[in-house]
């Protein structure tokens, strides 16, 4: 693996995807695998990262429902999620880096809303920053056990997206729709790799842990925790191969303005991507989210795949 790559960091600490009843998401797929090959270098990194999640399937428990089958006060449709990550890490001591990150959201979100009879299109559009995330890592620059590299990091999502979005009829969106949570959360997480001689490539494995620490406006977002362990190949010259699974728990949110039954889930997932080391100091990547198990609590918008592309610059 090329040593541009292990600067390509992810904007999230676990996969995404539907999210209490109207399927908010947000951060497709990890990509904590590229901060587990290489040791922490001294300087700055700079990377974005691009992400498109389609959500317009309904679904209770692991049954696909069609919208005939729901009978309820409003029928969620559709929400699409085209969002951007922008971070910063910055390599201040051999074996610890800093980084910050801040998404930005572009979600379109529909549902019908039944009143007395009468189907009422009820849409929101927005492009807001999301909430900001803050972490310390880890890494020990000798691997004492030669071909095994670990990381370990933590550090806090902070409260800085909008939790009062409203729609040009002014309505307000549904928490779960909203592009912050108001909440801050503990981040922890922690991966190892190792290069084994009978296989080419690395061997990679990354928990992941998020709690929130306090309720916002009657509304506490479920904790998540994320489990992504995988394969890294080398393909050939400065290409490689990411053959990664993923499994994501969240659990129902709480609160008077939450919807606990609609809301938790329990994916896997398979993530196939590529990575290229276009020079010493740019890297390119890109991912496929491939849902292979849903079940989620209620009735919930859900996606049958998205996509990632990232871009990283090495800050000389």
């Amino acid at each position: 693996m090329k040593a541009p790559y292990a600067w390509l960091l992810a904007g999230c600490l676990a996969t995404g995807g539907a999210h209490a009843s109207c399927g908010a998401a947000f951060c497709s797929s990890s990509n904590d695998w590229l901060t587990l090959t290489q040791d922490v270098a001294a300087g700055w990194r700079a990377w974005m990262q691009a992400e498109y999640i389609k959500q317009d399937q309904l679904r209770r428990g692991t049954e696909k429902l069609s919208p005939g089958q729901v009978a309820s006060h409003h029928e969620e449709v559709k929400t699409l999620n085209r969002n951007a990550l922008f971070g910063l890490e910055f390599g201040f001591m051999p074996e610890w880096s800093a980084s910050l990150v801040l998404p930005v959201s572009n979600r379109e979100h529909l549902h019908i809303h039944h009143h007395h009879g009468t189907p009422i299109p009820e849409t929101w559009q927005y492009d807001q920053i999301g909430d900001a995330r803050v972490t310390l890592r880890y890494q020990p620059a000798t691997r004492a056990t030669g071909n095994t590299s670990w990381s370990v990091q933590g550090g806090l999502k902070l409260p800085t997206g909008r939790t009062d979005v409203r729609n040009a009829d002014g309505d307000e969106a549904e928490r779960s729709v909203q592009p912050g949570t108001g909440t801050t959360d503990l981040l922890l997480g922690g991966g190892i790799a190792r290069r084994l001689d009978a296989l080419p490539g690395t061997l990679f494995a990354n928990l992941t842990l998020q709690a929130p620490l306090d309720e916002n406006g009657g509304y506490r977002p479920g904790g998540r925790a994320g489990l992504q362990a995988g394969w890294l190949l080398p393909v050939q010259g400065r290409l490689d191969l990411i053959l990664q699974g993923n499994v994501l728990h969240l659990m129902r949110d709480r609160g008077i303005h939450a919807e606990p039954e609609d809301s938790g889930r329990t994916e896997v997932a398979l993530v196939p991507g590529l990575a290229y080391a276009w020079s010493r100091q740019v890297s390119v990547y890109g991912q496929l989210e491939l849902p292979v198990y849903q079940r989620v609590n209620g009735i919930q918008l859900a996606h049958d795949y998205a996509l990632s592309l990232g871009l990283s610059f090495v800050l000389d």
